[in-house]
């Protein structure tokens, strides 16, 4: 086994919740008082780091946590059809036999990833860390370490966006970036990433 903990973010690397975030994103701009961008600008979006995106649409740091309690509370009340990715509960059934220890590191709610999850979640899943954490994910992996009691070599986080790549390296464990969700996959190996990761159906070979 090559890891005895993947952490698996969840917007993105399990469930394609895209759509659905860009559907709403105008209106949560206009209540928070930041730039809407059209098709074109957020394409280009899926190039550039968190900070960069946020610079690009003027939101400033002290607004983004009231901005993610927003979607959370909104995806909640609303309850969106978002789905997992194609393959992916096949691939966690075959992680999960194979006698891999998994968790869901998010910053969004326990509550929402576990109803998209499904009743198979507890088959899969043996922890969570979920929810706004000010230190960012570096701070989640380091729990998760602390509580397993993990040389950070022998873990492994599994993400979709530059910003993993960043959490993974200030907290010492390696990381395997995935090509279907938000950062272009040029954008994500152009960040180093010790896994690139292209297709649903590679994540078994790769982890075990």
């Amino acid at each position: 086994m090559k890891y005895d903990l993947v952490a698996f973010d969840f917007d993105g690397t399990l469930a394609n919740t895209l759509p659905w975030f860009e559907s709403i994103m105008d209106e949560v701009a206009e209540k928070y008082g930041f730039r809407k961008a059209n098709a074109e600008e957020r394409a280009q979006l899926r190039y550039r780091s968190a900070h960069e995106i946020l610079a690009f649409l003027g939101v400033p740091i002290w607004k983004l946590p009231s901005i993610m309690a927003h979607v959370r509370r909104k995806m909640h009340d609303v309850a969106p059809d978002v789905r997992l990715f194609d393959g992916i509960p096949e691939a966690l059934t075959q992680l999960r036999a194979a006698g891999l220890r998994m968790t869901v590191l998010s910053s969004n709610s326990q509550a929402n990833v576990q109803r998209v999850l499904g009743p198979q979640a507890s088959s899969w899943f043996d922890d969570y860390e979920c929810g706004t954490d000010m230190f960012g994910k570096a701070s989640k992996l380091r729990r998760l370490l602390a509580r397993y009691r993990l040389a950070p070599q022998r873990c492994l986080l599994v993400g979709d966006e530059m910003r993993d790549i960043d959490a993974a390296r200030k907290a010492g464990v390696n990381v395997a970036s995935v090509a279907w969700g938000y950062n272009h996959v040029d954008a994500l190996r152009a960040h180093g990433p010790d896994e690139l990761i292209l297709t649903v159906a590679d994540l078994p070979a790769r982890l075990i």
